[in-house]
């Protein structure tokens, strides 16, 4: 069993700092954009590659790639989402649950699959940039527009998309 449980500490508190802002989430609503694309394109090749299709584009990748993952209950609870505090469209616990399983694994994915990137990183940023998001309907909403989600063989054939910080800064100074 692999469980690195420092990463997926981390991972809760990176997740714990995010601040819902809407002024923010509209000014970066372009690498927002990117990062969801970015998103979904990782996640489709992580599900192709490990089987993990049913669910995507938030199926449960560190349970298919070790199913004895495990995650202490309590640090995922520090996720619960409390409805009088947080502003639209927040993370779904579900959503961060996988994200800090897949955290947990720690090397273990670049090990298996070394050309493969994070899945959930560029998620994980796009939160980080001003706001949440929500699913419906075969859409990701990012609150100011709707982002189809595709199917998991076209998303994972797209080609990579920087997301390095000067790069998003740069995609928002266009918007």
């Amino acid at each position: 069993m692999v469980t690195d449980t420092a990463a997926a500490e981390r991972m809760v508190d990176r997740l714990l700092a995010v601040r819902w802002d809407e002024s923010a989430a509209r000014a970066h609503r372009r690498s927002r954009g990117r990062l969801t694309r970015e998103f979904l394109r990782r996640t489709a090749q992580w599900a192709l590659a490990v089987g993990a299709e049913e669910g995507w584009p938030f199926s449960d990748l560190a349970g298919a790639l070790d199913r004895e993952v495990a995650v202490d209950p309590a640090l995922l609870a520090k996720l619960e989402i409390d409805g009088a505090t947080v502003g639209g469209f927040p993370i779904r616990p579900a959503h961060a649950a996988v994200i800090v399983r897949w955290a947990a694994l720690g090397d273990l994915p670049r090990q298996r699959f070394p050309e493969l990137d994070d899945p959930y990183e560029p998620l994980v940023t796009m939160v980080g940039r001003g706001g949440g998001y929500s699913v419906a309907k075969g859409f990701i909403e990012l609150g100011y527009g709707s982002f189809p989600i595709g199917s998991v063989a076209e998303r994972a054939a797209l080609e990579p998309v920087p997301i390095d910080e000067a790069t998003l800064d740069q995609a928002d100074q266009g918007s």
